[in-house]
């Protein structure tokens, strides 16, 4: 069964990019696009209303997050803005993905995956990694993981089956995740919210004890998440 998609962006040029990624991939259809969020808005709350709305942030007239509010339950949305700041907030609006721009096909076929992945169960996500040099991929699985902690140039993938390390950064792990199961605590940690046993000032201790800080830039945003 194909998604029908509408694009909802004030500028043209990020419209076309999102459009020419709908219509590249098998299973996806282009069911309209608008640079007004208010049109948009009209056009969505029709008889046929699109599978999932590729909805910007920043917009003059009436911004994503308000546009979500208003569009209720009748769509899926996903978010695509410049800025990482509205995450917390976009996934309190159930947002069903957060995707920075510049988007890349690569993330956008990530996305489209996890969209698929919302109608079955989710037991055995999981995604591949580059371990060491000769190109070797491992498969890691989501389920497992406990947290994550990040380098300069490579991160340690903490699971229930070990440790795996690759060469990424904390970003792009990030984005490979659920947001609604794992939060950025700290420039160097990822964790999974689940496992967080207690919260003191400025650490985190796991349901096995182990003990991870927590950022101040990262508390606020957190402890918003949680709903404290």
């Amino acid at each position: 069964m194909s998604l029908r998609c509408y694009i909802v962006d004030d500028e043209s040029h990020a419209i076309r990019i999102l459009a020419d990624y709908v219509q590249r991939t098998p299973g996806l259809v282009l069911a309209g696009t608008a640079t007004e969020p208010l049109r948009a808005l009209a056009e969505i709350s029709g008889a046929d209303p699109p599978d999932v709305v590729f909805l910007d942030v920043d917009m003059p007239e009436l911004n994503g997050l308000d546009f979500a509010a208003l569009a209720g339950d009748s769509v899926t949305v996903v978010f695509t803005t410049a800025f990482r700041e509205y995450a917390v907030e976009a996934f309190e609006r159930h947002a069903a993905d957060y995707l920075l721009k510049p988007v890349s096909y690569e993330r956008f076929l990530a996305c489209v995956q996890r969209l698929r992945n919302r109608e079955r169960p989710a037991a055995g996500e999981a995604f591949f990694v580059k371990t060491g040099t000769r190109g070797k991929l491992q498969r890691v699985g989501i389920d497992g993981i406990r947290y994550i902690e990040g380098a300069d140039t490579y991160i340690d993938i903490l699971s229930k089956n070990g440790k795996v390390t690759t060469y990424m950064t904390l970003s792009e792990v990030l984005q490979r995740l659920p947001p609604d199961r794992f939060s950025r605590v700290h420039k160097s940690f990822i964790v999974r919210d689940a496992l967080v046993a207690v919260i003191e000032p400025g650490q985190l201790k796991l349901e096995d004890g182990t003990v991870l800080p927590l950022g101040p830039s990262y508390r606020e945003a957190f402890h918003r998440k949680l709903g404290l």
